[in-house]
């Protein structure tokens, strides 16, 4: 009788069992908690207010790794720390997913890349996420994947892509009205963090803190940005939460540009604790500060 009973639970604990599903970035882990919704456990090795770019591997990451049956990596290079922690995990049934498998990438170098072009990716720019259209390809491939890993709740996971899809789909109807006015606007960034969303909400970078992705602005390139806003009236320098606000606080003293914050990733900033709502912010936050 008992062991009845204890074959009973331990199959019961084996149903219920999770599929754990570690992300590089707060962004795949959203979209995988929603697409996978009970049946996963969902973590992010890098925080969302943290730069995706430079990540320390630590052996605790390695750690969590080794527990995790799916990593999901954003891939184009922007992730290569993600390898590292992979290989030290050790997890040899560890399945991998490159999320831009399905994306169409913007800005392939037409030239050879060497150091002096600064953080430039040979693959294209890999802040693909951006574009809500993209995120509905993210899901898709995370459906995918998950439905071939955990066949049993495969209408689970169409049932949640779904809805996740409509849900994005309703917020593109809302933007197209709230938000049509920020078509051609132009503004300053700090990081080419921005071309996906750009091209889809119809923004133009005009130019970038950065001379050169990951490289600190000189004073000569300060100067220049100083003439470009006078010149153009630029009003808006937009930054992720990761960098310095030395630059644009001297270019706030200096002209009458004024710098918002945006969230390049779910949990960058407060109210940006879902992919919707990270789109979200970052319209509203343009909206406000673009609107007399």
């Amino acid at each position: 009788m008992y062991t009845r009973i204890l074959l009973g639970l331990v199959l019961s604990i084996s149903l219920e069992a999770k599929i754990n599903v570690v992300a590089s970035i707060t962004d795949l882990a959203n979209i995988a908690n929603q697409i996978g919704g009970k049946h996963v456990n969902t973590l992010s090795i890098a925080r969302g207010s943290q730069d995706p770019h430079f990540v320390e591997v630590l052996p605790s990451y390695m750690i969590k790794v080794k527990r995790a049956d799916v990593y999901l990596m954003v891939g184009m290079e922007l992730d290569q720390w993600a390898e590292q922690i992979i290989d030290g995990s050790r997890n040899s049934d560890l399945r991998i997913v490159d999320c831009s498998e399905n994306i169409i990438p913007l800005e392939i170098p037409t030239r050879k890349v060497d150091a002096s072009m600064g953080d430039i990716h040979p693959n294209g720019n890999p802040h693909y996420w951006l574009d809500p259209e993209n995120g509905k390809a993210i899901a898709r491939t995370v459906a995918r994947h998950l439905t071939e890993m955990d066949p049993e709740h495969s209408q689970d996971y169409a049932v949640n892509l779904r809805t996740f899809i409509e849900s994005i789909d309703k917020l593109q109807n809302e933007w197209s009205v709230k938000f049509s006015d920020l078509k051609g606007k132009t503004l300053i960034y700090y990081h080419n963090t921005w071309p996906y969303f750009n091209r889809y909400f119809g923004l133009k970078a005009v130019a970038f803190i950065e001379p050169n992705p990951g490289i600190m602005p000189t004073p000569t390139h300060l100067e220049h940005l100083i003439q470009l806003i006078q010149g153009q009236k630029i009003q808006l320098i937009a930054m992720e939460p990761y960098f310095s606000s030395k630059a644009p606080d001297f270019l706030v003293n200096k002209t009458d540009v004024t710098v918002v914050g945006l969230a390049q990733s779910v949990d960058a900033r407060k109210g940006t604790e879902t992919y919707q709502k990270m789109l979200t912010y970052n319209l509203k936050t343009l909206h406000g500060a673009f609107t007399p």
